[in-house]
């Protein structure tokens, strides 16, 4: 009797002793504050209360001014912002992991000559440079920002990669994150939320922080796919496509209108100065817009046909884009816009393929022929058929307007025997 007792009684133990794993397990862990984590990497101490007020101090008229913060306070505020992380389960990635994300996200390949603005400050870390000018609040102009890696990130978009703790951080002032207590005898340090978000997103892959990264942090999340080209995260792309305005002429009567905001969706130089096409972003747009939907891919089409007369204008993308490299990205969204004109449920008529041989001119220096029409599979067929196309954005668009008086083409021309 008394070995069925202990029997159950062993059991009994056992099943809870289970339940409680199995809710360990199952249940995100809530880190306590006052919790201590034991940081492995070497860290900065805390500053006892008068070297923090004395810091403060020096970095309290900077706050709201053109005036770069002191490398020492950088390096107390990259300590605390690695410290925060941990103690909100960031996991540290091997060095040989973080540089893949860096430049998988941001394009840094410090193995290889870069084109990139970018820094390397020992082996501490990579500065990558958002810009390097701000606006004189007095007379309205622009001048260039001494030591720009030491501003804040709002003025200037820095981002610093630690090579030795494997985490990305952005200059904030001390002031804004220090909270004193009344009887002063201590303080706290509280990182904004975004810095621990986007770390633990990017290179924790969790996937949970998304919902409130693009709900608090719209910007930053906008920016991996339109300044950096990152779109091999396909939730973030579809986000940033699906919540990206594309009627043409309200942005235009709204003077919001920004083609270059327009192209980054689809293309991005690399650090390399390679031009990297976005294939991610057709793709998705084939899936968010069939071609008997007239209502939203209309929208999508005027648009890259007004872009294409920005892409070939001469004066647009100096120093940035080739002529190669404007023919390739024309192609490719001719390509993509061109499906439409040959499906019977939508058919387009905006002539895309007609305008491209407009603006490269027949093809005269043999680009595409070089390039073998960047391997897409109706590309020089449909190019052969948009002669007539051609001829009337020429007569009918940008020579003047087609009407009684000028009936335009005449389709019925032997030239355009393959054009229909």
């Amino acid at each position: 009797m008394k070995k069925i007792l202990l029997l159950q009684f062993y059991l009994f133990f056992l099943i809870l002793s289970c339940q409680g794993k199995m809710r360990i397990e199952n249940e995100p862990h809530q880190v306590n504050e006052e919790e201590k984590i034991e940081i492995k990497k070497d860290t900065m101490k805390d500053l006892d209360i008068k070297s923090m007020k004395e810091m403060l101090d020096k970095e309290y008229d900077n706050i709201d001014a053109d005036t770069p913060s002191e490398e020492t306070c950088i390096k107390w505020l990259n300590s605390e912002i690695y410290k925060s992380l941990l103690k909100n389960g960031y996991k540290t990635p091997s060095l040989e992991d973080f540089q893949l994300k860096m430049q998988t996200i941001f394009g840094i390949n410090l193995k290889i000559k870069q084109r990139c603005k970018w820094d390397k400050k020992d082996n501490e870390y990579i500065t990558l440079y958002g810009k390097t000018f701000i606006e004189d609040k007095k007379s309205g102009s622009y001048k260039n920002i001494p030591r720009p890696e030491f501003y804040e990130f709002n003025y200037t978009g820095n981002i610093f990669f630690m090579l030795d703790n494997h985490f990305m951080s952005f200059i904030i002032f001390p002031v804004r994150i220090v909270d004193f207590p009344l009887d002063s005898t201590s303080y706290k340090v509280k990182i904004p939320q975004e810095m621990i978000s986007r770390n633990k997103y990017l290179f924790n892959d969790d996937k949970s922080q998304f919902s409130w990264l693009i709900n608090n942090d719209e910007n930053f999340m906008r920016s991996l796919v339109t300044t950096y080209g990152y779109t091999e995260d396909k939730k973030l792309l579809e986000w940033v496509l699906e919540n990206t305005n594309l009627d043409f002429y309200k942005l235009k009567n709204e003077n919001n209108l920004d083609f270059n905001e327009f192209g980054s969706l689809f293309w991005s130089k690399s650090c390399d100065g390679k031009l990297k096409l976005h294939s991610n972003t057709f793709k998705i747009y084939q899936e968010l817009y069939k071609p008997n939907d007239n209502s939203t891919i209309r929208f999508l089409l005027d648009d890259i046909k007004e872009y294409l007369q920005y892409l070939f204008d001469e004066n647009n993308y100096r120093g940035i884009l080739t002529e190669d490299d404007k023919i390739e990205i024309g192609a490719n969204l001719v390509y993509f816009a061109e499906q439409y004109k040959y499906n019977s449920d939508f058919k387009d008529s905006e002539r895309m393929m007609g305008r491209l041989r407009y603006f490269i001119i027949d093809d005269l220096k043999g680009i595409l022929k070089k390039n073998n029409y960047y391997n897409l599979p109706k590309f020089k067929e449909w190019w052969n058929k948009a002669l007539y196309d051609k001829d009337f954005v020429i007569e009918c668009e940008y020579g003047g307007i087609c009407g009684r008086d000028n009936p335009g083409p005449d389709p019925t021309d032997p030239k355009y025997k393959n054009s229909f």
